[in-house]
């Protein structure tokens, strides 16, 4: 939506006769795309009022307002109506898609559902494809005509969009009072929102909302791919903004795919494997039936597919609508009369008054989202699967277990068996894809404990694994819970985790938080005496006692910035070995490093200081304080037949 409430120029000199005259001779429409957010296809085209400013009008607020105080609001929005199903009627195959109209909020009192049901008729549009957009910035959820127009909206099928969500008045009300069937995401959350971890929270807790509702959320004004990927990240279904197409007067401007954003998804899939394989091998491919046929379709299905027990429904554009239940039909076949009832015209029942709702889902989203939508509802059948918005498939309630119990067994083969984190094989994987992902700034964190080794000796195993734990419900508190960080358990104490298109001072920020509180936290684990002295006497590899001090974390980060070859994974975990070294004689445990090159960012004893930019300034400072603490006993990683493999490199017990 493009325009301002509450706000507007001086009013032009406009009676009502020349403000009528004036917008049917001026005002048109501009279509812009909503696009699934996955593939690129299109959901359907928002109307976009154009040609105001050849009015008088600086914005559309400003007409509105001028035709509300001419007594003119129902017929201007009678005109506006008409003048948009016609201009959307003339898309090719517009059935397929939905007109999204903003409805001016003041005209709610006299909205007559009705007369635009009447005109989708004429130009031989279905109802379902008109969508209603009603702005969040009115304030809708005290209007009191606006429980009777959902009413009647339901009533003749239109859909239902929030426009501006979280921006204007009492959101969430609107939305547990009204819910509608789609959510628009407003620019100011989107804006941003790669870098902004705020408004990548807000946002992914909105769509969980929305989508256990069974409402589909829009990201509106998407302008960059950065933005483009995090909504898809956070759950978003479908887009709409400059990166897919700016509005178009032009019909022939307007496309079925904009195939840009599917190559966008092609190389972002590449990077982030889905469940789709999972979803793919649970479709049961049901042959449908369509609203428009008869109530004897029904009895016809089921005799041809006596495998299956649903038959979904669809519309004229192939959109699910719910589901017919087998068990429904045999009340009917069993009781007296009950086929013939059913089969007799004059008893007027349609084959739409046979459908059950039916959660739907989209071929692209996660196994967890499955769940989801199918716990939202109260005992529904299975599932409808879409692409594009078009149905592909059902999937069944033990399909369904079927395939998260698929999804469990291979995540739990990949997971170290410890701390449940990620194994090898997907730290691994992961540090391949960040190598070919050259769009964005890659950072890539070898996290490796100090004196661990004379910890787990001293005190056992059992409170060695504890610290291990501790460390790794500090990854996931501090690095995934709101994030898009990768974290991995190598093995033992060594750890990885990464991120891509963050700013460098957050990420030297994240990992700098993370590494104070397990030092802190780790404390806890000592006895009181060790605790108090800050070391402990135990036996280093040698047999010679020693005061050990007492567990850290080092945390060697690497910058891989978009443009440079950075070598293979094997030249990328020499490379973090080598500042392994450098991070372990910190005094803070953490040093930053630039690929390729030196360790730009990075210090080694005695070494000069190199060049580094304003945002690693803080790792720059800690970096200035290092000192050696004696010698060190350190770990090497390299790859060894795609696995990452911890090797001792002989040194002693100081640095473990």
């Amino acid at each position: 939506m493009d325009r301002s409430f509450g706000s507007r120029t001086s009013d032009p000199p406009l009676g009502q006769a020349a403000l009528l005259a004036g917008v049917q001779a001026t005002l048109r429409y501009a279509f812009q795309p909503i696009v699934n957010i996955h593939t690129g296809g299109v959901y359907g085209f928002e109307a976009l009022l154009r040609g105001v400013d050849e009015l008088g009008f600086d914005h559309v607020d400003a007409l509105f307002v001028r035709a509300a105080q001419l007594g003119l609001s129902a017929a201007l929005d009678r005109h506006l109506r008409a003048l948009a199903i016609a201009r959307f009627a003339r898309l090719p195959n517009a059935a397929r898609y939905r007109l999204f109209f903003n409805m001016d909020p003041r005209h709610l009192a006299d909205d007559r559902p009705e007369e635009t049901w009447t005109l989708l008729a004429r130009h031989g549009l279905s109802a379902e494809v008109f969508c209603v957009e009603l702005s969040e910035r009115a304030d809708l959820a005290a209007t009191p005509e606006m429980a009777g127009l959902v009413g009647e909206y339901r009533r003749h099928r239109f859909q239902l969009a929030i426009d501006d969500f979280g921006t204007g008045y009492a959101g969430l009300r609107l939305l547990y009072e009204h819910p509608p069937d789609l959510l628009k995401i407003d620019r100011f959350f989107v804006a941003g929102i790669a870098d902004d971890h705020r408004k990548r929270l807000f946002v992914a807790n909105t769509v969980q909302l929305a989508h256990v509702m069974g409402i589909s959320v829009i990201a509106e004004g998407v302008e960059t791919e950065r933005e483009l990927l995090a909504c898809k990240e956070v759950g978003c279904d479908l887009v709409q903004g400059y990166l897919i197409a700016r509005p178009q007067l032009e019909m022939a401007a307007l496309l079925p795919v904009y195939g840009r954003i599917a190559e966008i998804n092609d190389r972002d899939r590449r990077q982030t494997p889905g469940d789709r394989a999972l979803i793919e091998a649970s479709l049961q491919r049901i042959a449908p039936l369509h609203e428009s046929e008869g109530v004897k379709a029904i009895f016809e299905a089921f005799r041809l597919d006596k495998g299956h027990h649903v038959v979904p429904v669809l519309d004229g554009a192939d959109r699910p609508l719910g589901l017919i239940l087998e068990s429904d039909i045999k009340e009917f076949i069993y009781s007296i009369y009950g086929r013939d009832l059913i089969l007799n015209r004059a008893y007027a029942r349609k084959l739409l008054d046979f459908v059950r709702s039916c959660p739907v889902v989209d071929i692209h989203d996660s196994a967890e989202r499955l769940v989801e939508a199918y716990s939202a509802n109260v005992n529904p059948a299975g599932l409808l699967v879409t692409l594009d918005a078009r149905y592909v498939g059902f999937i069944s309630a033990m399909s369904l277990l079927q395939l998260i119990e698929q999804k469990n067994l291979a995540v739990a083969r990949e997971q170290n068996p410890l701390t449940k984190l990620a194994g090898n094989n997907p730290i691994y994987e992961y540090v391949s894809r960040a190598l070919e992902a050259d769009g964005r700034t890659r950072y890539l964190a070898y996290l490796d404990f100090d004196n661990f080794k004379a910890f787990n000796d001293h005190y056992g195993f059992r409170r060695g694994d504890r610290a291990i734990l501790m460390f790794a419900e500090l990854l996931r508190k501090r690095l995934l819970t709101g994030g898009p960080w990768f974290v991995g358990h190598i093995g033992g104490d060594d750890f990885f985790a990464g991120v891509s298109g963050q700013p460098c001072a957050e990420v030297v920020d994240q990992l700098t938080g993370l590494l104070d509180k397990f030092r802190f936290d780790v404390q806890s684990l000592y006895d009181s005496e060790d605790r108090e002295r800050g070391y402990i006497r135990a036996r280093d590899r040698y047999g010679q006692e020693r005061d050990m001090p007492l567990i850290r974390c080092s945390a060697a980060l690497l910058e891989l910035r978009p443009g440079h070859d950075c070598g293979g994974v094997e030249t990328l975990m020499r490379t973090i070995a080598e500042v392994k070294h450098q991070a372990k004689a910190d005094a803070f445990g953490l040093v930053l490093s630039r690929m390729p090159g030196a360790f730009a960012g990075a210090h080694s004893p005695g070494s000069a200081k190199a060049p580094q930019a304003p945002s690693d300034q803080r790792a720059d400072r800690r970096a200035e304080q290092q000192r050696r603490r004696g010698g060190g006993r350190d770990q090497d990683v390299v790859v060894d037949d795609a696995e990452l493999v911890a090797l001792d490199d002989g040194g002693d017990d100081g640095g473990e």
